[in-house]
C-alpha cells in the first residue's frame, strides 16, 4: 500500500550553502546525510513528522542522471517527491499489472561520513530519462523512529525554529487537469478528490487531491485556472498571477510546492522576519478566512513553500508515527 509522503527532492548547486539557507534562514534544521555510492550525488535530510526534505546536489556529473542535470541547468528547485510503500513488491507489481512500464525494485544505499549507511528500495515509473517525471515509491529498511533515526544521521531528529511539523501535501503543475488525474489515477492506483480552487491560498489554480489515507497526507495536481493572467509575473512567486503559467512553461510538468504544517503561524512568521526571508502574507478577510503564507523560491533553494497552521488538537494527533 502507497501510505505517505516519503520524500521530497530539491536540487541544489551548493549543498553548503542550501544548508546553510535552510538551517538558518527557514528554520528548517539539517541533520543527515551523506553520498550515495553509485549516483554521482550527495545530500542532507531535514526531518519533518514522518516525512523528509533532502537537498541534493551532483558531485559526479558522469554519474548523475541526465533530468537532474538537465533541471538543475536552469537553476535550484524541485526535482521530485517520493511515495512510501509498505510492500513495495506488491505496489510495484500492481502498477506493472494496469500496464504501466517500471523500473525495478532496485536496491539502493547511503553511507554518511562516519561510515554507517542505510538501504532501501525503490521502483521508478516509466523510461530513466522520467525519473524526475513522475513520484518513485520506496521501502526503507526501516521503520518508525528506528527509520526517523537513521534519517537524521543516527540520532533524534531536532526541532525546527521555524515550528513546521508535519509535510501537508505536494503539487505538481499540469497543463491538462483532467488528463494529468486519469493519468496519475492509471499509474499509481490512487482515488482523486473532485476538483477544487486554490482559492483557500489565493492562487489562480484548480486542483485535485489524491489522498494518502493513513498518513493523512496528500499529493495534488494544479492547472492555472482559464482566467489566469498569461503575462509573465514580475516575481518569481507562484502565488502571483500568472505565477504557475510561467511555472508551467519554464519547468513542464513537475513539483511546484509543498505545504508544511507549523504548531503557530505567528511565531513562524516573527523567525521569518528576524532571519529576512521573503514571503508573502494575506490577513483572514470574509471572503479568504485562512491566514494564508508563501515563502518565496529566492528564500528557499528555488522551492515555493507554503505554511498553514496546524489546530491545536490535531498536533499530538500528527506526531511521528512509533515504530
Amino acid at each position: 500500500m502507497l501510505t505517505a509522503l516519503d520524500h521530497i527532492i530539491i536540487g541544489v548547486s551548493d549543498l553548503e550553502q542550501a544548508t546553510i539557507t535552510f538551517n538558518e534562514m527557514l528554520g528548517l534544521q539539517a541533520s543527515g546525510g551523506g553520498r550515495h555510492p553509485t549516483s554521482g550525488t550527495a545530500n542532507r535530510i531535514i526531518v519533518i513528522g514522518d516525512t523528509y526534505i533532502e537537498l541534493i546536489t551532483i558531485r559526479d556529473a558522469a554519474e548523475a542522471q541526465q533530468s537532474m542535470r538537465e533541471r538543475l541547468s536552469k537553476g535550484d528547485g524541485y526535482l521530485n517527491f517520493v511515495l512510501a510503500s509498505n510492500d513495495l513488491e506488491t505496489d510495484s507489481a500492481a502498477i506493472k499489472s494496469r500496464g504501466v512500464s517500471i523500473i525495478g525494485p532496485t536496491a539502493g544505499k547511503l553511507t554518511s561520513a562516519d561510515g554507517r549507511s542505510r538501504g532501501w528500495l525503490r521502483t521508478d515509473i516509466e523510461r530513466p530519462d522520467l525519473t524526475q517525471h513522475y513520484p518513485f515509491l520506496i521501502q526503507h529498511d526501516s521503520i518508525g523512529e528506528e527509520r526517523r533515526k537513521r534519517l537524521a544521521g543516527w540520532t533524534s531528529p531536532p526541532p525546527h525554529p521555524l515550528g513546521a511539523v508535519k509535510v501537508l501535501s505536494t503539487t505538481i503543475a499540469v497543463a491538462d487537469l483532467k488528463e494529468a488525474t486519469q493519468r496519475f489515477q492509471h499509474i499509481y492506483g490512487l482515488q482523486p478528490s473532485s476538483p477544487f480552487t486554490g482559492e483557500a491560498d489565493e492562487w489562480e489554480a484548480m486542483l485535485v487531491a489524491f489522498p494518502l489515507n493513513t498518513s493523512s497526507q496528500s499529493f495534488e495536481l494544479a492547472e492555472p485556472l482559464p482566467l489566469a493572467s498569461n503575462e509573465a509575473p514580475d516575481t518569481e512567486l507562484l502565488s502571483q498571477p500568472g505565477g504557475l503559467a510561467h511555472y508551467l512553461q519554464t519547468f513542464g510538468e513537475s513539483l511546484c510546492r509543498i505545504t508544511l504544517a507549523v504548531e503557530d503561524l505567528a511565531t513562524a512568521r516573527r523567525y521569518l522576519d528576524e532571519h529576512g526571508a521573503i514571503y508573502t502574507y494575506s490577513e483572514p478577510t470574509e471572503m479568504h478566512p485562512h491566514i494564508v503564507l508563501w515563502i518565496s523560491p529566492s528564500s528557499a533553494c528555488g522551492a515555493s513553500i507554503v505554511l498553514h497552521e496546524l489546530p491545536a488538537w490535531d498536533v499530538i494527533d500528527n506526531a511521528p508515527t512509533p515504530g
